[in-house]
Parts: structure tokens; C-alpha cells; sequence
């Protein structure tokens, strides 16, 4: 082999492994995007859930109250109309 056919050689190898690695860093950014977005979709979604959680449980409980407030207590007006009975010793 001699030396001009070697340094043409040598080039193209080294822009082989320039592309090589060029491809590889754009797979390693290609995962690392998958991999956060797999992670963020979820943590997302979560969110979400709990602030939808969140409101219905406040609305719940605000009807519960008003609800509470239009119905007539069941035992207030009997122990106001009758007197206590005394227990025998």
C-alpha cells in the first residue's frame, strides 16, 4: 500500500467516524427526548388528576354544607319542647 493511496484512505475513515458519531449524539438527543417526555406526559397527567380532584372535592363539600343548611336539625325541637326525665337512683 503505498502512502497517497493510505492518506486517502484516511480521510474518508475519519469522516466516517465523525458521521458515526454525529449520529450517535443526535440518537443519545433522540432518547434523552423520549425518555423526559415519557416522564413529564405522566408527572402531567398527575397534576391534572389532583387539581381535578381538588375542585370536585371543594364542590362536594360545598353542597353538603348548603344542603346542610336548608334541612331542619331532627333532634333540636324535641329536647327544647320536652323537659328531661330524671333516671331513678
Amino acid at each position: 500500500m503505498s502512502a497517497a493511496a493510505f492518506a486517502a484512505k484516511v480521510p474518508a475513515t475519519t469522516e466516517r467516524i465523525v458521521n458515526a458519531e454525529e449520529m450517535g449524539r443526535q440518537g443519545l438527543r433522540i432518547v434523552s427526548w423520549l425518555a423526559g417526555t415519557a416522564i413529564a406526559v405522566p408527572m402531567l397527567a398527575g397534576y391534572f388528576a389532583l387539581g381535578a380532584t381538588v375542585l370536585v372535592g371543594q364542590s362536594l363539600l360545598d353542597a353538603a354544607r348548603r344542603t346542610r343548611s336548608w334541612l331542619p336539625s331532627p333532634g333540636r325541637g324535641e329536647r327544647e319542647q320536652k323537659p328531661p326525665v330524671p333516671k331513678a337512683a
